[in-house]
């Protein structure tokens, strides 16, 4: 019962938690900085993936380095507020690492790119997975190395495996590099959370409640229609827009999808 309720509390968060650390770390700081300047915030994009938006000035670091330093104030807000006493505000955590580590790769393959800043900034994102999953592991304990991995496994990777998946089948630039990358340094994490020396917060913290899955099941209807709604809100004032703008307006949105999939592949 224990493993089902794991692998419940996982398939229920996993995708409002990645939909919220798209928004914190690509579209949030972005957004900041140019209401702070008093930028127009140019393109804004809100779909099943991500909110994305382009603004002028456009960052103030390089894109990783931003996505970092937004996944690790993220990361000590929810410490501070002793959200990761939950498995989802722990989770969340790894799912921050993931979202910064990304850019790191994307970087890297570019010709010009520094191979000790990369690795460097790539190292620091995997430290933000880690530190997420040890933080689960303090919560759902485990007696062994394999029983701790296992239970990292089916609340952290497998709930992720299906919901990429699902990614899959809707959005064909969802290639199988870009499930490994999502996917491997998670698991790479489960293994050194995993050998690390267990170390349990209180004993009853090892039961996962049935209403934290509930609320994170209520979370990601909600989040699901909030979008459903957005895109028709969207798609209507696209068709009532004169065909001038309309076009420029496809054109924004045709560099903006092809900004994304050049990420995600």
């Amino acid at each position: 019962m224990r493993w089902i309720r794991l692998l419940s509390l996982g398939l229920a968060s996993v995708y409002p938690l990645y939909w919220t650390a798209q928004f914190v770390l690509f579209f949030l700081p972005e957004c900041v900085v140019a209401f702070w300047v008093g930028r127009p915030v140019r393109v804004i994009g809100i779909s099943y993936l991500q909110a994305t938006c382009t603004a002028s000035p456009h960052q103030v670091f390089a894109a990783q380095w931003e996505a970092l330093v937004a996944a690790g104030l993220f990361t000590g807000l929810i410490v501070l507020l002793r959200g990761d006493r939950y498995l989802t505000g722990a989770l969340g955590i790894v799912l921050l690492g993931q979202s910064a580590l990304l850019p790191f790769v994307k970087y890297l393959r570019e010709p010009s790119a520094a191979i000790a800043d990369g690795i460097a900034g790539g190292f620091l994102t995997f430290v933000v997975i880690v530190f997420g999953l040890s933080r689960i592991l303090r919560r759902i304990g485990g007696t062994s190395f394999v029983d701790r991995l296992a239970l990292l496994n089916l609340l952290a990777v497998l709930p992720q495996a299906a919901l990429w998946l699902a990614f899959r089948a809707s959005y064909p630039f969802f290639g199988t590099r870009f499930l490994l990358l999502l996917l491997l340094p998670v698991y790479l994490g489960a293994l050194v959370a995993a050998a690390l020396p267990p170390k349990i917060d209180e004993a009853d913290f090892s039961n996962v409640r049935w209403t934290e899955v509930l609320a994170s099941s209520a979370a990601a209807g909600l989040l699901i229609l909030a979008i459903t709604l957005s895109s028709r809100s969207i798609d209507g004032l696209s068709s009532g827009l004169p065909a001038d703008r309309l076009n420029r307006s496809s054109t924004g949105f045709t560099r903006l999808a092809g900004r994304a999939a050049g990420m995600l592949t």
